[in-house]
Parts: structure tokens; sequence; C-alpha cells
């Protein structure tokens, strides 16, 4: 049966940690820069290992105002800074993760300016080199991973729209966000069996991935990924982490 990693943002407040567990096989941890402390990640670590879910670390600019989803002017050795003290607690607490995946902006932001990738990765080299780091396709967060020695697994949104140029929708435009659990469902399937993408303008774009990301706080994620699971194994794809 072939398998895809499907994983999921978590720790981040929604409340509903424990009930996704058993319906993805990874999750990345949000450490104190959108959201979190020391009780969140330590009961979503356990809420994992529950579930035998794997864990990775969930970075991201240090901006709760905007749940780090708004782009930071910050110079980068204050990023570096930031990334840091998220790494500390995490990996404090934390001795066997699986991966590394930034969050929201910041991934993003990854996508296009190499300069920062470098920047970023190497504050990640120095808690982890070499495990896996989850990035997209084609993006310079990507080329620096390989560039430092990390295991690359290339990601893929279940529940976000894609532009032509191969990144996510901008959640400020319309129809950023995918939330019927159908849709959702087609999309996945879609990217696991052709390796492919339909875009926003109806376009249609390769998209070679290993994990799948649905959002924790997605609208009726909880229904949606029960569905995905479901649809996925009827289509003989199994949820299995890498």
């Amino acid at each position: 049966m072939k398998s895809i990693d499907i994983n999921c943002d978590m720790g981040e407040g929604i409340g509903n940690d424990a009930a996704l567990m058993p319906y993805i096989s990874s999750c990345s941890i949000a450490c104190g820069g959108h959201f979190g402390n020391a009780k969140t990640i330590t009961s979503t670590l356990e809420d994992a290992q529950a579930a035998d879910v794997k864990v990775g670390a969930h970075p991201s600019y240090p901006d709760q105002l905007n749940f780090g989803r708004k782009s930071l002017s910050i110079s980068l050795p204050d990023l570096q800074d930031a990334l840091r003290k998220q790494l500390d607690l995490f990996f404090s607490l934390c001795s066997h993760p699986n991966h590394i995946k930034p969050h929201g902006a910041l991934y993003n932001d990854l996508f296009h300016d190499l300069e920062k990738a470098r920047a970023v990765v190497a504050v990640f080299s120095e808690y982890a080199k070499g495990i896996k780091l989850f990035c997209s396709p084609g993006s310079q967060l990507s080329t620096a991973a390989i560039e430092n020695g990390f295991q690359v697994v290339f990601e893929g949104f279940g529940d976000r729209n894609y532009t032509p140029q191969g990144n996510l929708v901008a959640r400020s435009q319309v129809d950023a966000v995918l939330t019927r659990k159908e849709a959702i469902a087609q999309q996945v399937l879609r990217i696991v069996t052709q390796q492919q993408v339909n875009t926003i303008d109806h376009q249609t774009i390769p998209l070679g991935v290993q994990t799948i990301c649905m959002h924790g706080d997605g609208k009726n994620v909880l229904e949606n990924l029960q569905y995905l699971k479901d649809y996925l194994n009827k289509n003989g794809i199994s949820v299995k982490a890498i």
C-alpha cells in the first residue's frame, strides 16, 4: 500500500491536539515564537507519544500578537537569537525530535529569501544538524537545508490553495484556505498519486512531496482529518510517518 505522512501544526492553544492525533503521523509543536511555553509543549509531546505520532519543532517569527502570520522586519541576528530561544526551550523538553519546520510568515518568506534561509538553517544546525527539515519544493529553504546536510522532506498542503509559482496563496486573499472536506481530500489524493496540484487560477503545476500539512487551527479540522484518512485508505493510501 502506498503511504503518505500527514503532519499537523500543534501546541497552538486550540485545545484539539489529543483529538487530532489518531488521524496524523507527525506534528510540529509551537515553541514560543507565535505561541507556546514549557507547559503546552510538554502536554503536546505527551499527546503525541500516546498516539505514536512523531514530533518536531515549529519555530517562527517572535510575534504572538499576529500568531506568526505577519512578515516581520527584523535583522538576521535578531531573528537568529529569537529562534535560538525557541529551540532552547523545545530541545530542553524533547529528546527525540523527528524534524524542524518553520511556521507561518517565516515559512513563506523562506520560500524566496536565500539569505534569510541560510541564516535560519545555520541556527537549526546548532541544534539538530542532519535531521529532517520540512519545506516547500523549490524553496530557498530547501536549498539552504541541502547545503547544510539536512534531510529535506518536501511538504504540500491539503487545506491551502497554491499560486502558479508553487507557493501558498496569501491568507489575506479570498479562497486562500480550503475548508470543504471533499475538496481537501481530492487535492491531497491528486498530490499523492499524480504529484501535481491545481492552482487558484486553474492551472496545473508539479508538486512532488513526502508529507502533507493540515493546519490544527483550520475550520472543521477534526472532521476534515477523519474524512481525509478514510478517503485515502479507500484509495489504497495509508497515513504513515517518514
